[in-house]
């Protein structure tokens, strides 16, 4: 096991966040970036672009017309929407892919995680892009795990293969987990506080005073997306959402069985098309 700080000695070994990216953050509290400056930025990146238009017609958000421009699918996402998928695919394309990791997967989870996280956020005082854009943010500190730390995190595999939740495997194989990982990258990157408290507090929020409401709805959509692999019933992961956790947001979440499973189909297929 090793110290966290020793992660982050080497700064050279920490990926490097793209400017657009960087800026879409900070669009968040500094909301000077028109729709117009947003589709000319992302022009700029064929990659991005590329992914954006793919997004655009995908089965959610298409509305029957094929986009072929990014202006045209600025007009039709709006730029909340789509500065979300920007952030997103920037991050994706972030971080490279790793031997014996399944990004896809990954991808579809985090996406899935964000989807749920979105949709709960309608019902509270939580903006829903923002809710959205942490929750694609939570689990960063997983991935840099996975580039720097890459035969350690088969040794947590295999403690997990054999029965070892998560959470215990990592703690037991690095001393820390992905949440402090993150944090930490959050900081180096210069993440403002909303997304800092939200990847801090995610597992735990209501420890904190006050709270992070965005790190609550993580906390809520993570548990839905492993009920959901677990095969529970929509209705069933909703009776068990933890009741402090919805008191806090004073959300009722009664309603949510009905959308559960779409948003959650929604949520993979909007993961591979990012992740490829």
């Amino acid at each position: 096991m090793e110290n966290i700080s020793n992660l982050f000695n080497n700064v050279k070994q920490l990926p490097v966040l793209p400017i657009l990216l960087l800026e879409l953050m900070d669009s968040f509290s500094n909301e000077q970036m028109s729709s117009d400056d947003l589709a000319i930025k992302i022009g700029m990146d064929q990659s991005i672009s590329a992914k954006v238009i793919k997004m655009a017609n995908s089965a959610t958000y298409s509305r029957g017309k094929q986009v072929d421009s990014i202006s045209q699918a600025v007009v039709r996402l709006g730029f909340n929407q789509i500065r979300s998928i920007v952030i997103a695919a920037s991050l994706s394309n972030t971080f490279p892919d790793t031997p014996n990791f399944d990004r896809i997967q990954f991808w579809k989870d985090t996406f899935t995680t964000a989807s749920i996280a979105k949709a709960l956020a309608k019902h509270t005082d939580v903006n829903p892009e923002t809710a959205f854009t942490c929750a694609m943010m939570h689990n960063i500190g997983e991935l840099l795990l996975q580039i720097l730390k890459p035969n350690e995190c088969s040794l947590m595999n295999m403690a997990m293969e054999s029965g070892e939740p998560h959470l215990t495997a990592q703690r037991e194989v690095f001393g820390f987990d992905y949440t402090q990982v993150g944090i930490e990258l959050a900081k180096h990157w210069k993440f403002s506080q909303v997304f800092c408290d939200a990847i801090e507090q995610q597992l735990d929020p209501l420890s904190y005073n006050p709270p992070s409401q965005p790190a609550i709805l993580i906390r809520l959509s993570v548990f839905a997306g492993f009920a959901w692999k677990a095969k529970l019933p929509a209705k069933m992961i909703i009776a068990r959402f933890p009741k402090q956790l919805l008191n806090h947001l004073d959300l009722n979440a009664d309603y949510f069985s009905e959308e559960l499973s779409q948003i959650i189909i929604k949520g993979q297929e909007l993961g591979s098309l990012i992740a490829n």
